[in-house]
């Protein structure tokens, strides 16, 4: 048992899915997460400030408690897969998952009826939402501008990094360190597979990719949750909790937030197909129906919350900075390219994520936080000057959202670009040139490496 404050938490109390017991009382938030680091406040006042009061909604109310509940367990609707997972064994339990996610649920005989929940409730994800209204929303994250793509992406280095329970969990399972190319090619994949139309269709790789993934964060936090153990988990919760996974699906939302920051500003009615685009998003990747926003602003709050309870960056921090912006993932995006771009890519492959990565992450998060963030890695002794490379990023990043106004008000539309963004043409690109980069290095594109990790050996930590 643990205790926070004055309250005593018991094992029975918290260790449970929140499905399967829809009245038991809320959990309390779990007491390891009972902080508001200082580190996430720039970028909520950055990014929120302008539609909430950023610190009066992470006081008490029916959002935060319920966010609070559920730091106390993984996707609901996964623990079931997981559990049959077990019981069958890795290589039956993933053949029968993968005839179900392509084939359908109907073409196995006598499944686990953990798969048949699961797909049922995956089966019907599409009709709960006006995917009308997401399909805007997914055209207006797509028009984000350059500058706000990119800060976007650093924000997810930043995030992987500095999160306490995502730092702690991917450093703890040892992917990055132990087998970094599939890692980064993995993830860049899915990323780049859920900006594209298909995601709205249960039949298209793009949506059963996402449902590999959440099935991975599944099987890691079952294998972290018994290499910690129980004093562990009374003090922080699961190590993969339900309530950090409403971050991936309101990530569609950031790009377009940070443009309004800058001056180009958002209707109402777009925030609000942005926002169905986003819970759309996070209920794909495993965020439960109670935790649904009800609107745009909601959504915003949401978000704030979630991130005002980020923490700070686990022990493994240096090291994931080491091997996510080092030389070896360079090596590794850049391996289609010709000889001598190679070339010059690792020749200043350290300057180019200064400039392309931790200075985008800083214009949202302030350059003194990226400074912790590189402490003790390879780019604390190279003497790069993080504030002046952040304001210059920061100059060009409003120069470039002006530009955009400026074309927002022009009474037409590039219709060759509309089409490219409509059918996700640049996506495809990519997804073929990491296809082609998997290939030439022999990597299993898969989502599949954490089948044999539910019982925690392997796991470092």
């Amino acid at each position: 048992m643990t205790l926070t404050g004055e309250r005593e938490i018991l094992l029975e109390d918290v260790d449970f899915n929140r499905r399967d017991h829809p009245d038991r009382p809320w959990r309390p938030i779990p007491p390891g997460r009972d902080h508001f680091a200082d580190q996430w406040r720039y970028m909520r006042k950055f990014m929120f400030g302008e539609w909430i009061d950023v610190d009066k909604e992470v006081e008490p109310n029916d959002i935060t408690r319920l966010r609070d509940d559920y730091f106390w367990q993984a996707d609901e609707h996964i623990i079931g897969v997981v559990d049959a997972f077990e019981r069958l064994g890795h290589e039956q339990g993933r053949a029968l998952f993968e005839q179900a996610l392509t084939q359908g649920i109907d073409t196995l005989t006598d499944p686990p009826q953990e798969y048949v929940d699961f797909f049922e409730h995956l089966d019907n994800l599409p009709s709960q939402f006006d995917l009308v209204a997401a399909e805007r929303g997914r055209m207006l994250a797509m028009s984000s501008s350059r500058a706000a793509s990119t800060i976007i992406q650093a924000w997810a280095f930043y995030e992987t990094a500095m999160t306490g329970d995502i730092s702690a969990a991917t450093g703890a399972t040892g992917r990055f360190a132990d087998d970094g190319p599939r890692r980064f090619i993995e993830t860049a994949r899915v990323f780049a597979e859920f900006t594209l139309p298909d995601i709205f269709d249960r039949r298209s790789v793009a949506f059963q990719d996402v449902v590999r993934v959440r099935l991975m964060h599944g099987l890691v936090s079952r294998g972290l949750r018994r290499k910690w153990g129980d004093d562990l988990y009374l003090k922080f919760g699961e190590p993969i909790p339900v309530t950090s996974l409403l971050g991936f699906g309101s990530g569609m939302l950031l790009g377009r937030l940070v443009d309004h920051a800058f001056g180009r500003k958002l209707t109402r009615r777009q925030l609000e197909d942005l926002a169905e685009y986003s819970s759309y998003s996070g209920r794909l990747w495993g965020a439960p129906e109670r935790l649904h926003s009800a609107d745009g602003v909601e959504l915003i709050k949401s978000l704030n919350y979630v991130l005002a309870r980020g923490g700070n960056p686990s022990p493994w921090r240096a090291e994931l900075v080491d091997a996510i912006a080092g030389p070896a993932h360079i090596a590794t995006l850049t391996d289609t390219l010709p000889g001598w771009a190679k070339k010059v890519v690792a020749t200043y492959a350290n300057q180019l994520m200064a400039s392309l990565v931790l200075a985008p992450a800083g214009v949202v998060f302030g350059y003194k936080q990226i400074e912790a963030m590189i402490a003790g890695t390879l780019f604390e002794p190279l003497g790069y000057n993080i504030e002046r490379r952040v304001r210059d990023f920061e100059r060009i990043a409003r120069l470039n959202v002006g530009l955009v106004r400026v074309a927002d008000l022009l009474p037409w539309s590039n219709p060759i670009s509309e089409r490219k963004k409509r059918n996700g043409d640049a996506t495809r690109k990519r997804i073929a040139m990491l296809d082609k980069i998997a290939r030439g290095k022999q990597i299993p594109v898969t989502y599949s490496h954490h089948d044999r990790s539910t019982s925690g050996e392997g796991f470092t930590g």
